[in-house]
């Protein structure tokens, strides 16, 4: 009988991917049967994940964007090369699947999730079947793209409709049907941190001006140098500019900054740091650098800059990764890179950055271990004897 079933599999893979193997890109959410035909312990049924990556016997695999036909060739070769299978027939092909819908935007867990076609589902179900709403989530901007004229309210497919569903808002019984993508708008992020009442990030649509961002975090505190403001753009570029004793408490739109001269804007992925006026405060560099110690700055640096600034790493450090330990007693570990835009780290002053030692044989160590345990065998031997 198993026999039979893998043969029957066989068959409807040869059809398929005789179509689909040299043409169809694996893309993240897809369902992928993996079969070693007359194998069946290493038959699996695996999904791409959202970041294309599968898990198979391999360990993780990156898919998403490759045909069957090289995903099997990769399985392939780790078979022949552990000896496990000796020539392996391999079918990797997608599984269909009509019944979904595709969540996606600012929630928790984006993805295509199965539904029946005879099950009605709602739009606050199927954000729910997500995770729910993500930190940064326009909960006023959530999209509904129909794939499918089902309904007579939509009389065109690819219709899009968008909804508020906040809080003070009335609930909507809108149907979500097979097929159809739920996407949630995700708001820009910011970031204000030094010497306001409310540091943080702060979710904001399109742009929003000094004058806002600094009300939003509460204003300054008395320490506050509005005389140094450093601004630090998504790719890493910092600028710094000075504003009055009360530009935080002017009016907070576009046309007050651009009558003042203070048009000064922030957008997605930037941070504004508020320095203090009283003292410049240091951040720490220890371990393996060349000069450990404090480094006295008045705004924010990069993992990089800060290296630079202690002479660079001493030939024993551990170049792949570092120990950020931040003034609020939170640690993280985070690979070192040269990057200076949106995947760099920032430093803040009060914060420490450690670099470890990395790891080393210790050659005298191992030698004298291999000798002692030569010297144990050899006398057993010989008493043996």
């Amino acid at each position: 009988m198993q026999k039979i079933l893998f043969t029957l599999i066989f068959l409807i893979w040869t059809a398929n991917n005789s179509v689909l193997g040299d043409v169809y890109r694996i893309r993240e959410g897809d369902t992928l049967l993996i079969a070693i035909i007359g194998q069946p312990e290493y038959t699996q049924t695996v999904q791409v994940r959202e970041d294309g990556m599968m898990s198979y016997f391999i360990g993780d695999l990156h898919v998403a964007g490759k045909t069957a036909d090289a995903v099997s060739q990769r399985i392939r070769d780790f078979l022949v090369s552990e000896n496990l299978v000796s020539n392996p027939v391999i079918m990797v092909s997608p599984v269909p699947q009509e019944n979904g819908i595709f969540v996606g935007g600012a929630v928790k867990t984006p993805g295509r999730y199965v539904i029946s076609p005879k099950t009605d589902i709602g739009l606050y179900r199927a954000i729910t079947l997500a995770g729910g709403m993500a930190e940064n989530a326009d909960v006023q901007q959530v999209q509904l793209i129909r794939e499918r004229a089902r309904l007579k309210t939509v009389p065109t497919a690819g219709k899009v409709e968008t909804y508020d569903i906040s809080i003070n808002q009335p609930y909507r019984d809108v149907q979500v049907n097979v097929s159809d993508l739920v996407f949630v708008m995700p708001l820009s992020v910011v970031e204000v941190q030094g010497q306001v009442q409310v540091p943080g990030k702060l979710f904001i649509r399109g742009t929003i001006g000094i004058a806002e961002a600094l009300a939003r975090a509460g204003g300054s505190t008395e320490e506050a140098d509005l005389g140094a403001l450093v601004k630090v753009s998504r790719d890493g570029a910092l600028s710094e500019f000075s504003v009055t004793e009360q530009f935080w408490k002017s009016t907070p739109n576009r046309a007050a900054n651009a009558e003042t001269g203070r048009a000064i804007l922030l957008s997605d992925g930037d941070v504004l740091f508020v320095p203090n006026a009283f003292k410049v405060e240091p951040i720490y560099v220890i371990g393996y650098v060349r000069i450990p110690g404090a480094q006295r700055i008045r705004g924010p640096l990069t993992i990089a800059q800060a290296i630079a600034l202690t002479g660079g790493f001493e030939e024993a450090a551990d170049r792949k990764n570092v120990t950020i330990h931040r003034r609020d007693g939170t640690s993280l570990e985070h690979p070192f890179t040269f990057n200076i835009g949106t995947d760099a780290i920032l430093l803040y002053p009060g914060d420490i950055l450690e670099v470890d030692k990395r790891f080393q044989w210790n050659w005298g160590l191992v030698s004298t271990i291999v000798s002692t345990a030569s010297a144990i065998t050899t006398l057993i031997v010989t008493l043996m004897r």
